[in-house]
């Protein structure tokens, strides 16, 4: 069995770890955003060409296609944009976003949310950082630790499902692209 002061350094470890896996996700995140960022800029390229002149070699049925194809695109690439932005910050405060959140002890010190709402000046923060003994630290810390596990999911879930909608946006862009190419071409065979 540790004591309090060994578990406090095995939570403090582990709550250093899931800010590294949180910070992690955000940066993945913003790779997501920026490849967003490149296929809108193809499928703006492609979709001004069909739509500022269209080629007189494509029936116009073929062009409307070809652009419902880049617009489903545009679609998944804001779709997926949304929810990586959602990667970045929560919506709401934590003890919202998850079951069970506003039951939970508050975590002074360990949770700045808990901090600057319980705590209203720096006296009351000295206080507390100067008296608060092992026990109450441990608890502390755990509330936070469980806080930045159920954050960690959520964002990564969100930043998996960013993924995969901005995939689906490449393929239809590609797939519209290739038809589009393919289309011009052998009208001018």
């Amino acid at each position: 069995m540790l004591n309090a002061v060994d578990r406090l350094a095995l939570l403090r470890w582990h709550l250093d770890r899931y800010d590294r896996l949180r910070a992690s996700t955000a940066s993945r995140a913003a790779v997501v955003l920026s490849a967003g960022a490149i296929l809108s800029a193809g499928n703006v390229v492609v979709l001004a060409r069909l739509v500022g002149s269209p080629d007189p070699r494509l029936v116009q049925w073929l062009a409307l296609l070809f652009a419902g194809g880049l617009l489903t695109s545009v679609g998944l690439v804001v779709l997926s944009l949304i929810l990586a932005t959602g990667v970045l910050v929560t919506p709401r405060a934590s003890r919202d976003t998850f079951a069970g959140g506003r039951d939970l002890p508050i975590a002074l010190v360990f949770n700045d949310s808990d901090t600057v709402r319980e705590l209203k000046s720096y006296d009351s923060f000295k206080a507390i950082v100067a008296g608060q003994g092992y026990g109450a630290m441990i608890e502390a810390a755990q509330v936070e630790l469980w806080i930045g596990i159920r954050q960690h999911r959520h964002r990564y879930l969100r930043l998996r499902a960013a993924t995969r909608v901005l995939r689906w946006a490449a393929v239809v862009f590609l797939a519209s692209l290739a038809g589009f190419v393919l289309a011009v071409l052998s009208r001018t065979r």
